[in-house]
């Protein structure tokens, strides 16, 4: 059951999407979510937020045992921080756990050229060795049809990657993202043989990968490095974003291509006032002071 509880203070309000489950509410979100926020209106000053924020936590507290929100992103606007503090105010055991980081790049102005230029060695002298030798043909599609997807979806069960968990919902992000005009569809091929893909949209001035994979038999001439080498030029070149977002996890593959790692936090929040909570607050709590947070 989905629920958006609402909080107004004159013109500004906010919105905070939440789906019940097991007992508990949880943002509003999925396994391919990038970030989760509430969803701020006509808001003129920062502290606005935490009191509407306040306000709706207080809300849930009179029916509510536990609250789970994820993923949350430290952008320098200090959200999860902002969140923590108006349930803490609001009555509730409120604990911020680090979950991983996001990558990204801002682009700032650069050209692919100037980008390039600052990635490490190892990875730029490996694209160039490999790019000489190569007899691949690279595409970017803008619609999903089932063509396209029966070789994303052959590519993917080829990679070294588990299998997709939910592909209906990846088929779903890459139809509406089509759409609307957002999707990048990359495919790289070894004559028709689709050999490697990867699954962009374009956010308003965000670029967001995500899925990558390639087929595991092409290791040897690196299809995935070399389809990589090619959206990012297309990105910044082209399509001129302002940021690239790797979205969820910490793959060390990351780090070579992005420039700035962001904090990924959960929020859990605990009511006291419901005794079954209690333990699971302190296993919240301990599990954060052993090392898994930086946040308290």
């Amino acid at each position: 059951r989905v629920m958006i509880p609402e909080a107004r203070i004159g013109s500004a309000s906010a919105f905070l999407p939440l789906v019940e489950e097991k007992g508990r509410l949880s943002s509003l979100s999925n396994y391919y979510s990038f970030s989760y926020a509430p969803i701020f209106e006509a808001i003129e000053k920062q502290e606005e937020r935490e009191n509407l924020t306040t306000q709706f936590a207080a809300d849930l507290r009179r029916s509510q045992g536990r609250i789970s929100l994820y993923p949350l992103i430290d952008d320098d606007d200090g959200m999860p921080d902002m969140l923590r503090r108006a349930f803490a105010k609001a009555g509730w055991i409120a604990i911020l756990t680090l979950e991983g980081s996001n990558h990204i790049i801002n682009v700032n102005g650069r050209n692919f050229a100037a980008y390039w230029k600052s990635r490490p060695g190892a990875l730029r002298s490996s694209v160039r060795r490999k790019g000489k030798s190569a007899r691949y043909r690279y595409e970017i599609h803008e619609q999903m049809d089932t063509a396209l997807w029966g070789e994303y979806f052959a590519i993917y069960a080829a990679s070294w990657k588990e299998a997709e968990p939910y592909p209906d919902i990846v088929r779903a992000i890459a139809e509406e993202a089509g759409e609307r005009g957002a999707l990048r569809l990359g495919i790289l091929r070894d004559g028709d043989r689709a050999v490697a893909a990867q699954l962009w949209t374009i956010e308003g001035d965000t670029a967001c990968i995500h899925k990558i994979a390639h087929d595991t038999s092409e290791d040897a001439r690196s299809p995935g490095t070399l389809l990589s080498h090619h959206m990012f030029a297309h990105m910044i070149d082209i399509e001129k974003v302002f940021r690239i977002d790797y979205g969820t996890g910490n793959n060390a593959y990351k780090r070579d291509w992005m420039e700035h790692a962001r904090p990924m936090l959960r929020l859990d929040c605990f009511n006291p006032a419901h005794p079954r909570q209690w333990l699971p607050a302190l296993k919240t709590r301990i599990s954060q002071l052993v090392g898994r947070a930086s946040y308290s």
